[in-house]
């Protein structure tokens, strides 16, 4: 396929695309169809070469990883019944997922915790007072920012007293510097989609002789 032709394809995809813009319509549900059925295609192909085909091949031929392979291969067999939605075999569904949403939470947390939680700890307090004006007060923002922070998910101080006001008062400090990063991050998002999407519309541009 020459590049004018992919070039064409992608033109016409981009503006199938953007009639979204005047509201649901064929071209766009077409070309979402297309981009679901190529990602499911695409997905299906790699699963085979990657992980079934190699799978059933240590398994046929007897070799030393056939129960590396098998226990993977079982726990998915697993997962065909429940789409036979009857009850008495969909059951059997729930072990696989079980261990993938167990094992998913568990590497979340524990991702969370020794990659994000710790170091920030240990960089915040290791961090010394020392350097100019602007750095020494770049490390006590830090410091009390991962405090406030913290404080914010900070939910068995008792209800009353003093020292409930006081904690009550940083953790909605804490959620306001929560709702300026998630802001920062949303703002990143938005700009990569505006740069995905000027670069979109600057090739159709350029295809129809609009701009140089």
């Amino acid at each position: 396929m020459t590049p004018a032709v992919v070039n064409i394809f992608a033109i016409v995809l981009t503006l199938m695309v953007l009639s979204r813009i005047f509201g649901e319509n064929p071209l766009f549900r077409l070309a979402q169809y297309l981009f679901v059925g190529v990602s499911l295609g695409l997905a299906f192909v790699v699963a085979y070469h990657q992980v079934l085909n190699p799978a059933v091949r240590a398994i046929s031929t007897g070799q030393d990883r056939a129960i590396i392979y098998g226990i993977p291969l079982a726990l998915g067999l697993l997962l065909l019944p429940r789409i036979s939605r009857r009850q008495e075999f969909s059951w059997l569904a729930n072990l696989p997922l079980a261990l993938v949403f167990g094992v998913g939470a568990a590497l979340a947390v524990g991702g969370a915790i020794a990659g994000t939680l710790l170091p920030q700890i240990f960089d915040t307090a290791n961090r010394p007072l020392v350097g100019s004006p602007a750095q020494i007060a770049g490390v006590v923002v830090l410091a009390l920012g991962t405090i406030i922070t913290l404080a914010a998910f900070y939910y068995t101080v008792p209800s009353e007293g003093p020292r409930a006001r006081l904690t009550a008062q940083i953790a909605a400090l804490g959620h306001w510097l929560l709702m300026v990063a998630f802001g920062f991050f949303f703002a990143s998002a938005v700009q990569s989609y505006l740069s995905a999407l000027n670069e979109r519309l600057g090739m159709v541009l350029r295809f129809f002789g609009l701009i140089a």
